[in-house]
């Protein structure tokens, strides 16, 4: 019985640390941009002229991205952005959601709007209009 207990609260201390870690991961999300899911985003890239830009590295980017899109890996991005422009809406994406809300933390602390920022929710496989 002692062994069931043990095996009990390691699964449920494990399903909570991973729900409240999805949750901060949200919540950090909605405070550095605005999260869009695949079907908004799509709309909003197509009915804006923002900038659009592929978080990933250049394999995967290569293979597939989204039409317009501009590749500044996450690992590179303070090195790449110069030429993002303030004025205009900033479409970010990669393949999960932890690599835009960092990049939209970045942006923020180099003084651009938090309503200008948008952030694919559950990444590049979530998009539907490739």
């Amino acid at each position: 019985m002692n062994l069931f207990l043990t095996l009990f609260l390691v699964v449920f201390f494990w399903l909570l640390f991973v729900g409240l870690s999805w949750l901060f991961m949200f919540f950090l999300a909605k405070s550095r941009g605005i999260v869009l899911k695949g079907d908004e985003f799509y709309q909003k890239t197509t009915g804006e002229h923002g900038q659009l830009i592929d978080l990933r590295d250049s394999a995967p980017y290569k293979r597939s991205h989204m039409r317009g899109a501009r590749n500044i890996p996450t690992l590179n991005f303070t090195q790449g952005k110069s030429g993002l422009r303030k004025d205009r809406d900033i479409f970010l994406y990669d393949d999960s959601i932890r690599g835009a809300i960092r990049v939209a933390g970045i942006l923020k602390k180099q003084g651009f709007s938090k309503s200008k920022i948008f952030i694919l929710r559950g990444g590049y496989r979530q998009y539907k209009g490739r």
